[in-house]
């Protein structure tokens, strides 16, 4: 059954009771393409019309006011068999709200946290922290590390911590990678500190 057609039946003005019926069951019987071949005799039940041939007249009654087309069908015997109705036209001549075109309902997407990672990883970073980062061995989650270097030049000038994490990255140049902390584990942890009292003490040993 074609909801949209059988609402654009019911909108047929100027028939009578009889004919409106008919219409509407010819509509209610209409599949999604438009089309339905129930027999004279069978709508004649439905109506309550003992005759059938009024159902005929007013069948080709509709097609002259162009509510549908008639395609006459034939057994593969020959003998001829219920007609096939398209219902098509009715969609044009009456159209139902169904039909009426209107803006697409605004659909609320729940945030992608890919996309919005994808944003993150495009914004722009300080010239300091680019030296960091190409200093530093392991170079996984840059957006991260890069919100951890903004708490962590609170502590060191972004100088030293740049020293540091040269003095860190020779420190670990015979280490396999997995085994290196990443760069924003290394800066949360302040392990920076420890190479900075690491590289202090050399250079007072050596100055002693």
């Amino acid at each position: 059954m074609s909801i949209e057609i059988l609402s654009a039946a019911f909108k047929v003005e100027n028939l009578t009771p009889t004919k409106k019926l008919i219409l509407i069951v010819l509509a209610n019987y209409a599949d999604e393409n438009g089309t339905c071949y129930p027999s004279y005799k069978h709508i004649a039940k439905i109506v309550g019309l003992k005759d059938h041939k009024g159902i005929q007249k007013t069948i080709k009654y509709f097609e002259e006011l162009g509510l549908l087309k008639i395609e006459t069908r034939f057994k593969p015997e020959g003998g001829q068999t219920s007609n096939r109705y398209h219902l098509n036209n009715i969609l044009n001549l009456h159209p139902s709200p169904h039909r009426v075109e209107t803006p697409p309902p605004t659909v609320l997407t729940p945030p992608n946290t890919k996309d919005k990672t994808k944003d993150n990883n495009k914004q722009s970073y300080d010239d300091d922290f680019n030296t960091f980062w190409k200093l530093y061995p392991r170079k996984v989650g840059k957006y991260n590390a890069y919100r951890c270097w903004l708490k962590a030049v609170k502590d060191l000038s972004p100088d030293d911590l740049v020293v540091a994490t040269k003095n860190f990255a020779q420190s670990v140049q015979q280490t396999e990678e997995k085994y290196i902390p990443h760069a924003q584990t290394w800066l949360n942890g302040k392990r920076y500190l420890d190479v900075k009292k690491s590289v202090k003490n050399t250079k007072n040993n050596l100055a002693g």
